[in-house]
């Protein structure tokens, strides 16, 4: 059975393509969406007691939040809000003295469907190239 270097190329660049998408979904999982959220993350809204502009070098903002009753402060890993100004945040699993949140909006699984659409699109892309290299191996 004698095999055409253009199906040969098609079937490298295809496998090749399935390989890095199963490497990727596999080392990590959340690059497409595919996980689930981080585990212990909550989000609460906090209040800003300390802002920081964005012009800067700022070392982030300082927010309250309660947590069973109890106030904890925290750093919060952004910039441009106002003294006072309520924000929500993802408090993490274990509360320590001196702990960086992030704003709710930017926490782990915030893409909808997006992500899923991407990793699709990618696998779609690894057949395109195939597909290329199938071409280019009939023309030359």
């Amino acid at each position: 059975m004698e095999v055409r270097p253009a199906a040969f190329r098609l079937v490298v660049v295809v496998l090749l393509g399935i390989l890095v998408s199963l490497t990727l979904w596999s080392t990590a999982p959340g690059l497409f969406g595919l996980a689930e959220d981080g585990h212990g993350v909550a989000k609460v809204t906090a209040t800003v007691k300390k802002g920081a502009g964005c012009s800067g070098a700022a070392s982030g903002e300082i927010v309250t939040f309660f947590h069973d009753g109890e106030e904890h402060q925290a750093t919060l890993d952004a910039c441009g809000h106002r003294a006072g100004e309520s924000v929500d945040v993802g408090m993490p699993a274990e509360l320590k003295a001196d702990m960086t949140v992030q704003a709710g909006q930017a926490a782990t699984g915030e893409s909808d469907a997006r992500r899923p659409v991407a990793f699709v699109l990618f696998l779609l892309a690894c057949f395109a190239g195939g597909g290329f290299a199938y071409l280019y191996g009939k023309l030359s």
